[in-house]
C-alpha cells in the first residue's frame, strides 16, 4: 500500500469521525470502521474489505500516536474533542484533536482558519 493511500485513509478516518463526534458518538468499534467507510464514503464503495481494513490498522496507529484517538479495547475515541479548519496556503481541510499541533496536514502551513459551519 501506498502513502497516498494512506494519506487518503487517515482524511476520511478523521473526517468519519468528526462527524460521528458532532453526533455526540464518541466511539466507534474498530470492527465497524471498514464497513461504515464503504457505506458513507463514495471513494471505498467499491474496494476490498481486507484492503481497507489492513490499510486502517495503518492509520490508526499513527492516529494514537499523534494523540488524536485512544483505543480501548476493541474501540476508537477521539481523545480531546475535534475541530475542522481550512488551510489558508494550500485550502486542504483538516481535522485536528485538541492536542495536535495546529498546522495543515497537507503543507504544514500554520495558517488554518475555521472552516465555515452549514446555516
Amino acid at each position: 500500500m501506498s502513502t497516498i493511500e494512506i494519506n487518503e485513509m487517515e482524511w476520511y478516518l478523521r473526517d468519519l469521525l468528526f462527524r460521528n463526534y458532532n453526533k455526540a458518538v464518541l466511539q466507534l468499534k474498530i470492527e465497524t470502521i471498514p464497513n461504515n467507510m464503504i457505506e458513507t464514503y463514495l471513494r471505498y464503495r467499491n474496494r476490498d474489505l481486507k484492503h481497507i481494513s489492513s490499510i486502517l490498522e495503518i492509520v490508526l496507529e499513527n492516529l494514537i500516536s499523534s494523540k488524536f484517538i485512544d483505543r480501548r479495547n476493541d474501540f476508537v475515541e477521539v481523545r480531546d474533542g475535534i475541530s475542522r479548519s481550512q488551510c489558508s496556503n494550500c485550502y486542504y481541510i483538516c481535522y485536528l484533536g485538541n492536542l495536535e499541533s495546529k498546522v495543515c496536514l497537507r503543507c504544514q502551513s500554520n495558517k488554518l482558519s475555521t472552516f465555515p459551519k452549514k446555516h
